[in-house]
């Protein structure tokens, strides 16, 4: 990857996995490694979380602050709104 690289790394929790799951179908060419307990969610730019696709991943209705509950570290610069969670980078 070249250029600035927004990061999420998450827990491997149940949540988490769903999580990135939901990233990977909404944002298009991000990695996802998985790691001994952590998830590192990579992408050129920005990554987007959408409650809505969490919350079909999850079962259940998902808002963007539970993202707190499993996340270990990011990268970039955050906006957070009631549908949606999203880091970048403002270069």
């Amino acid at each position: 990857m070249s250029g600035s690289i927004a990061l999420l790394c998450l827990q491997s929790t149940e949540d988490g996995r769903a999580i990135a799951e939901a990233i990977r179908e909404d944002n298009e060419g991000v990695v996802i490694t998985n790691k001994p307990a952590m998830i590192q969610i990579e992408r050129a730019e920005k990554i987007t979380v959408n409650a809505s696709t969490v919350s079909e991943h999850l079962g259940r209705d998902w808002e963007p602050e539970e993202l707190q509950l499993v996340l270990i570290s990011l990268g970039g610069q955050i906006e957070e709104t009631d549908d949606e969670f999203i880091v970048y980078w403002n270069n």
